[in-house]
């Protein structure tokens, strides 16, 4: 079983240039046009977050009329730069309903041998992660549901230290997170928010960032580090369920990266409406 994980396309659905440098439906258009060539079709794409760039109703229309005809179940988790009530109203399927933890989305999709967890790490008007109460009780007690079952935990925002200051923000309940997560070594963390591909281990599990289907953040380690960009190569995540195993892959979207900037992330919103 393949699951294909995309994240962060930032679309813009006014006409304007995503931090005055992106034509993000460009992106977008590349994206889908790989994602159709592939020969080897996943079973599954999850989408982590950032769908749109400033919550743009467009943007989300636009998403799943180029993504739509790939015939295989979409999933999508929100991101600080997405507005839940669009998501939930135009991405039919994408963000399955769950009354125990609305108004944040929370689902489960259950295999036979794998299950996939999608928590909601947005909190309105915020860049930073949030795993409020609701969903932290949702998550414990669905891995205790089926303890032991190989596990994708898919989530938008990363909770350990990346080394980038800009993006290693304060997390809320992060504590309660790690918690439950040592409980459960069965799962794989499955993130985005960051824009390149990181590979560690946190509260005892293996943690992963996917690549954006738009711009990467520029490597930067110093205490301002993760505020600019740089147009390197597209890409995203492909986990590959095999002889009982997860394997992730890092993957690239054939197109023509020019390597250009850094450039900042200039004039994007963190919508503050649900």
């Amino acid at each position: 079983m393949r699951i294909l994980q995309i994240s962060d396309f930032h679309l813009r659905g006014d006409g304007k240039l995503s931090f005055r440098v992106v034509d993000t439906p460009k992106c977008l258009e590349t994206a889908a046009k790989h994602l159709l060539s592939l020969t080897q079709k996943p079973d599954m794409m999850v989408v982590t977050g950032d769908l749109a760039d400033s919550g743009d109703e467009h943007a989300y229309h636009m998403l799943y009329d180029a993504l739509s005809p790939l015939n295989i179940p979409i999933y999508a988790v929100p991101g600080n730069h997405d507005r839940r009530d669009r998501m939930r109203s135009i991405l039919k399927g994408w963000c399955p309903e769950n009354e125990e933890t609305a108004p944040w989305l929370c689902y489960a999709v259950e295999e036979d041998e794998v299950r996939f967890l999608m928590m909601d790490s947005m909190s309105p008007g915020s860049h930073s992660g949030h795993v409020p109460e609701t969903c932290a009780a949702w998550l414990e007690k669905e891995l205790a549901r089926r303890p032991g079952v190989p596990t994708l935990l898919f989530m938008h925002h990363p909770p350990f230290i990346t080394g980038m200051g800009a993006m290693d923000e304060p997390y809320e309940n992060v504590e309660r997170l790690r918690a439950i997560l040592e409980k459960a070594p069965w799962v794989r963390l499955c993130c985005g928010h960051m824009h390149r591909p990181i590979f560690t281990q946190w509260a005892g599990v293996t943690a992963v960032t996917a690549p954006a289907a738009s711009m990467q953040i520029d490597l930067d380690f110093s205490p301002e580090g993760g505020d600019t960009f740089v147009m390197e190569a597209p890409g995203y995540l492909l986990h590959d369920w095999r002889e009982g195993a997860w394997n992730t892959h890092v993957c690239q979207i054939y197109g023509t990266p020019t390597y250009a900037g850094p450039y900042r992330f200039l004039d994007s919103v963190n919508p503050t409406e649900e």
